[in-house]
C-alpha cells in the first residue's frame, strides 16, 4: 500500500487507500439522460442540488456498486472523472465527476446508488480513582465513580476506543500512564491533513470525556468516564476541521482492519452527515453496520436539531443498529433529580420508522481536555477552564460519555457482542424526561442474561450485495436451503465454527454469529446463487 508514513516514536500513519475490487448485487432503478443535468432514479437529489448551486465545478460523489467496483472506477477515469478512493468495507467508489456525466454514470450496469460526498458536521457546540477533587458532575450523573471505586474496580483498562474525529493532541498528560501514552496509534485519513494533532480541538475534547485521567493538573479535577482506556486516534478532518462522508468511511475502514492489532472494541462518532438519507441506502450507515456486525460497538451522536421534523434523518444517527446518543443537562450538580433533557438534543422518528435516540447522557457544559492552540480554544477563550480544559455542549459530548461506559462494560464483560452491550445499556437506566439514561454501575455489573437488540432488525441494503453480503448473504443462502447441512458442505461454510449448527433462517440469531471464525477463503463463490436467497425470510 503506497502513501504511508510511519513515525519512529509511536505508530503513526498517513493513509491513502489502495484500489480494492468489490462485487455486489442490488438492482438499480435507472433513468437515463444525456448532456444537461437531469435526474436519474438511483441518484440522491443532493447531488443535483449541489451541481446546480456550483455551476462549472465537478461534483464529489460516493458511487455504490452492485457489480464490479473496479469496472466502475475505470469507467469514471475513461470518461474524464477522478477516482479518489475505493473502499473495502462497503462496495463504493469516491470520485469527482462532471455534473453532466452523473446520469450516464447512473446508467452503468454496475452502479447501484450515487450519493453526494457531503460534509459531515460535528455535534458539539484498573485502579481506584481519587474523586475528592472531581469538579465535574457528569461522571456522577452516570454513576461512574461507583464503578471506579467499587468492590471490583473497572476503569476501561485493556479496552481501546477509536476516536474518529478531528484528531487527538496526545502529548496531554491526561492521555498518559507514566511516560507511556494511552493513544496507541495515530492515523490521518484525510488527504489534506498535514499532521496528526488536533488543530480544531473537537477530537481532543471527545477523547478526554471518554478517558482523560485528570493528570494534566495533578489534581484529578476533570476525569473522563473510563480513565484507563486506550485510544486509537483516527483523524478524519483536514487541519481546519473539515471532513466528508468518504473520510469517515475511510476512518471506519481503518478501525475495522486494525481492530485485532489494537483491540478496538468501541468507535466514537461525534458527527452526522449534512445530508438526510435512508439508512437502507446510505453508505455511512452501511459502514457503521459493517463494524457493528464485526464486533465493534459504534456509538454516535444524535445531533443538535431538537424536535425538528427531520431531526433524526441524518446518518449515522438514523441507523437502527448502532447506539445513538442524545443529551441531557446535569445542571452542574451531582443531584440527579434536577437533570433535564437538553432542548437542542435531536429526537424523533427516522424516515424508516425508528425512534431515536436510543439513550441519553450528559452533554451540556461538559469540561474536558483541549489543545490550547486549537481553533476552538483560540476562538472561544471564555470557555477555557483552568488553562488546560474547555467547556463545550452538544451530543458530541454525550456520545463519548456512552463510549466510556461501553469501555467499562467490556472490561467486565469482554464476551458481550455490540447488540448485547446496547441491550444492557437500555436495560440499566433511569429516565430523564422519558428517555433512557444508562447507569454505569448497573450496566457494568449487569447480572442478568443479556438480550440482543439486533434481533428483528434488517441491515442496510448494502449487505445484500455479494462483496459485503459475506456476513449475511452467504449465511442466508445456506440456512435458507431445504438441507442447510448439505448446502453448507457444498459451498464450504463451516456451520460449527460460525456457531449456527442446527439453525435455519427462521431460528438463526444473527447477532450471535461468529463472523470472524468463518473462513471466507474456503467459500465456493460460484456455488452460491444470489437470486435464490430467500430475503423474505430475513428478520424485519
Amino acid at each position: 500500500m503506497d502513501g504511508f508514513g510511519v513515525s519512529a516514536s509511536r505508530g503513526r500513519r498517513w493513509l491513502r487507500w489502495p484500489a480494492v475490487a468489490l462485487a455486489a448485487a442490488l438492482n438499480a432503478i435507472i433513468a437515463l439522460s444525456s448532456g444537461a443535468i437531469s435526474a436519474a432514479g438511483n441518484v440522491h437529489g443532493a447531488v443535483y442540488d449541489w451541481a446546480r448551486a456550483n455551476p462549472g465545478q465537478d461534483v464529489h460523489v460516493l458511487v455504490q456498486t452492485d457489480g464490479d467496483s473496479e469496472a466502475v472506477a475505470d469507467f469514471i477515469r475513461s470518461s474524464g472523472g477522478t477516482v479518489q478512493r475505493e473502499f473495502l468495507i462497503i462496495p463504493a467508489v469516491e470520485a469527482d465527476v462532471s455534473p453532466t456525466f452523473v446520469s450516464t454514470l447512473a446508467g452503468h450496469s454496475d452502479v447501484a446508488w450515487i450519493s453526494l460526498d457531503a460534509p459531515v458536521v460535528s455535534t458539539g457546540g484498573g485502579d481506584t480513582v481519587d474523586t475528592k477533587n472531581l469538579a465535574t458532575a457528569y461522571p456522577y450523573a452516570v454513576n461512574a465513580p461507583d464503578v471506579w471505586n467499587g468492590d471490583v474496580s473497572r476503569t476501561g483498562r485493556g479496552v481501546t476506543v477509536a476516536v474518529v474525529d478531528t484528531g487527538i493532541t496526545n502529548d496531554n498528560k491526561d492521555f498518559k500512564e507514566g511516560k507511556k501514552s494511552r493513544v496507541l496509534f495515530d492515523v490521518a485519513v484525510n488527504p489534506l491533513a498535514t499532521d496528526f494533532d488536533d488543530g480544531f480541538g473537537h477530537g481532543t475534547h471527545v477523547a478526554g470525556i471518554i478517558g482523560g485521567d485528570g493528570d494534566a493538573l495533578k489534581q484529578e479535577k476533570y476525569i473522563g468516564i473510563a480513565p484507563d482506556a486506550s485510544f486509537v486516534d483516527v483523524k478524519l478532518s483536514d487541519d481546519d476541521g473539515n471532513a466528508t462522508l468518504a473520510d469517515v468511511i475511510a476512518g471506519l475502514e481503518f478501525a475495522y482492519l486494525n481492530k485485532d492489532t489494537y483491540n478496538i472494541r468501541v468507535v466514537n462518532l461525534s458527527l452526522t452527515s449534512s445530508v438526510a438519507q435512508s439508512y437502507t441506502v446510505d453508505p455511512l450507515d452501511a459502514a457503521v453496520e459493517f463494524l457493528w456486525f464485526n464486533g465493534i460497538v459504534v456509538v454516535v451522536a444524535a445531533g443538535n436539531l431538537g424536535d425538528a421534523a427531520a431531526a433524526v434523518f441524518y446518518p449515522p444517527a438514523n441507523d437502527p443498529f448502532v447506539i445513538v446518543t442524545g443529551a441531557f443537562d446535569d445542571m452542574g450538580t451531582p443531584d440527579k433529580a434536577d437533570d433535564a433533557l437538553a432542548s437542542w438534543s435531536s429526537r424523533g422518528i427516522t424516515q424508516d420508522g425508528f425512534s431515536k435516540p436510543d439513550v441519553v447522557a450528559p452533554g451540556r457544559r461538559i469540561i474536558s481536555d483541549i489543545d490550547t492552540d486549537s481553533f476552538l480554544a483560540q476562538t472561544y477563550p471564555d470557555r477555557v477552564v483552568d488553562k488546560k480544559y474547555f467547556r463545550m455542549s452538544g451530543t458530541s459530548m454525550s456520545a463519548p460519555v456512552i463510549s466510556g461506559m461501553v469501555a467499562l462494560i467490556l472490561e467486565e464483560h469482554p464476551e458481550f457482542t455490540p447488540g448485547q452491550v446496547k441491550y444492557v445499556l437500555q436495560d440499566s437506566f433511569r429516565y430523564v424526561d422519558g428517555f433512557k439514561a444508562p447507569l454505569a454501575d448497573q450496566s457494568v455489573f449487569f447480572n442478568g442474561t443479556p438480550g440482543n437488540t439486533d434481533i428483528g432488525l434488517t441491515p442496510s441494503y448494502l449487505f445484500f450485495r455479494p462483496a459485503v453480503v459475506v456476513p449475511v448473504g452467504v449465511v442466508a443462502f445456506v440456512l435458507g436451503a431445504d438441507d442447510p447441512v448439505a448446502e453448507a458442505q457444498r459451498v464450504g461454510l463451516d456451520l460449527e465454527a460460525a456457531g449456527i449448527a442446527g439453525a435455519n433462517l427462521d431460528t438463526v440469531d444473527w447477532g450471535a454469529i461468529k463472523w470472524d471464525a468463518i473462513k471466507w477463503g474456503a467459500i465456493k463463490w460460484g456455488a452460491i446463487k444470489w437470486s435464490a436467497i430467500k430475503w423474505s425470510a430475513f428478520p424485519e
